[in-house]
């Protein structure tokens, strides 16, 4: 069942599957019970993303008991019977959230700038083919912080058995502040694209989380439209941000104005 790369590592640590569980984007998990492990296979969880993991356990992240440096495996706590952010704060609606799952991210994203930086990916480096805007960002004097990198509601679990949310499977960059605001803005994945008032919708979430991250509404505006500028480059066929970037290109407008 497990890779053979990770055999010596699970048995070293007396870690025996009893199933495999659905994979993620990057990831193979594995289960033994109340433990997974985690094997990368793709992307930055096999680097940074697995120091990154360690860093989070400061601030509510799952209890990681073994690290493979090699393949970036972990052997960490399962959160049983999890809800993610998403299904916890909209389950009769989950296509058009309100406002009720801001102080939870707001909360994870102030604590993890306190985060040392160790073993992160200069945000700088995880994009190419950037617009003349983001030189501009990327040149100016700015705080540079610990970033999860992908801190979106499917990402921040509801623990039961503390009554706690979590955050996991962070990417591990350091980077501008308003960056982290990014994934969780471009999410729901689903529902965003077809949102009624994606416009206003936006902007109104953009000025609140300026306020309670005390950022600059134009810097967050700026790197919603680059982030996705950049997935458009590499795959431009894809209609979900074809139809979403000429809105995200007028809430940058509006804040730049």
């Amino acid at each position: 069942m497990l890779p053979t790369l990770i055999q010596p590592f699970a048995t070293e640590h007396n870690f025996i599957p009893s199933e495999e569980l659905p994979p993620g984007y990057c990831s193979r998990i594995f289960t033994n019970g109340p433990l997974i492990l985690k094997y990368p296979f793709q992307g930055e969880e096999q680097t940074s993303g697995a120091l990154a993991a360690l860093k989070l356990q400061a601030i509510g992240g799952p209890k990681i008991y073994a690290h493979h440096k090699p393949t970036g495996s972990l052997i960490m706590d399962r959160i049983l019977g999890g809800q993610d952010l998403l299904t916890k704060c909209y389950p009769l609606d989950p296509y058009y959230p309100s406002p009720d799952d801001e102080p939870t991210f707001t909360e994870f994203a102030l604590k993890m700038r306190a985060l040392d930086t160790e073993g992160c990916i200069p945000l700088e480096d995880v994009f190419t083919n950037l617009p003349a805007i983001a030189e501009n960002l990327l040149k100016a004097p700015h705080e540079k912080v610990f970033l999860h990198g992908d801190l979106h509601h499917e990402n921040i679990l509801f623990d039961p058995q503390i009554n706690q949310f979590r955050p996991i499977d962070p990417k591990g960059l350091v980077g501008y502040p308003a960056f982290e605001c990014v994934a969780f803005l471009r999410n729901p994945i689903e529902s965003i694209p077809i949102h009624p008032d994606l416009y206003n919708f936006t902007t109104s979430r953009i000025n609140r989380l300026s306020k309670a991250l005390n950022l600059n509404p134009y810097r967050i505006a700026a790197w919603l439209y680059i982030d996705r500028y950049a997935d458009l480059e590499e795959d431009p066929k894809n209609q979900r941000w074809q139809n979403v970037q000429p809105i995200f290109e007028k809430i940058l407008e509006h804040f730049q104005s």
